[in-house]
């Protein structure tokens, strides 16, 4: 670093204490040469880094890649089909077995109370 001229002198306050002489650097210079310093090797190690782990393996040029599902996520969309199909099936065999079923007869019907047993009154004194 470099001093910037001559310091300045002043006369001495007390006897008792002697004052240290300040001393100046110019700090636009000195700092602008040290933070480009840093940036470049900063720089440098990032592109070696970087060199590192997107290397192209030579002879094999990387196929397009046309975005594919896993195979987790096909099975598990070809599971909800199924189960769907599963669904839609035992639906249509309940409507089938509720139409095959005989209903009861307009005549025939009884009253809902006859059906039950009559009902026990429980009285609190």
């Amino acid at each position: 670093m470099t001093k910037s001229g001559p310091p300045v002198v002043t006369p001495p306050l007390s006897t008792l204490k002697e004052k240290k002489r300040k001393i100046f650097y110019e700090h636009g210079k000195d700092s602008l040469d040290l933070a480009v310093s840093i940036g470049n090797s900063q720089e440098d190690k990032a592109l070696l880094k970087a060199g590192r782990h997107h290397q192209p393996q030579a002879g094999q040029p990387r196929p397009d890649r046309i975005h594919q599902k896993s195979r987790t996520k096909k099975k598990l969309e070809e599971v909800k089909a199924t189960i769907a199909i599963q669904r839609a099936r035992l639906k249509r065999e309940k409507v089938k077995m509720r139409k095959e079923r005989p209903g009861p007869a307009d005549h025939q019907k009884s009253s809902p109370a006859q059906d039950r047993a009559p009902r026990k009154r429980v009285s609190f004194a």
